[in-house]
């Protein structure tokens, strides 16, 4: 069997990604594997969030055809990321954990498969629930098609809060 260097936990701050960070923590920490915690933000999320403070802060609003400078969002969301972690990860183990922001347009699938190929993931952990990212994949039946492109095996973690749906 191949040994997990890498492990990448892609997180949107709900709690179904948090059960994934704590699971993907735990076995980063078993098999002494690099956690690479990533949170992908859409450039148009990121125009929103700049538009929204500047109501509250009363500066005039951005024009979202121009270039914004985004860099205040990416420290807000490394800061967010960071207490999101901080949060979730309570005890101070042995693991080593990397923060990643990506900001683009498209797909936040394509990002988290572009993350794997450029960062050599070895796997990656998804959490599975209502509001997470694997749901999101599951919309529009994206699941397979993604799957058969990562380099690495995809570990679906379930929620242990939502009962899971009954046969028959």
């Amino acid at each position: 069997m191949n040994r997990v260097r890498k492990i990448l936990v892609p997180v949107n701050f709900t709690e179904d990604s948090a059960n994934g960070l704590k699971y993907a923590a735990s076995l980063a920490e078993e098999t002494q594997a690099e956690l690479v915690v990533l949170h992908v933000t859409q450039k148009e999320e990121a125009r929103s969030f700049l538009n929204f403070l500047a109501l509250i802060e009363g500066w005039p609003m951005l024009n979202t055809q121009t270039t914004t400078p985004l860099d205040r969002l990416v420290r807000e969301k490394a800061l967010d990321l960071y207490r999101f972690i901080e949060k979730v990860i309570r005890r101070g183990g042995q693991v080593k954990i990397r923060r990643k922001i990506v900001l683009g347009d498209g797909d936040k699938a394509e990002k988290i498969l572009g993350v794997a190929e450029e960062e050599n993931i070895d796997l990656v952990v998804l959490a599975v629930g209502r509001k997470s990212f694997f749901a999101s994949l599951m919309a529009g039946g994206r699941l397979l098609k993604m799957i058969s492109r990562f380099p690495c095996p995809l570990l679906l973690k379930p929620s242990l809060d939502e009962p899971w749906p009954a046969s028959g």
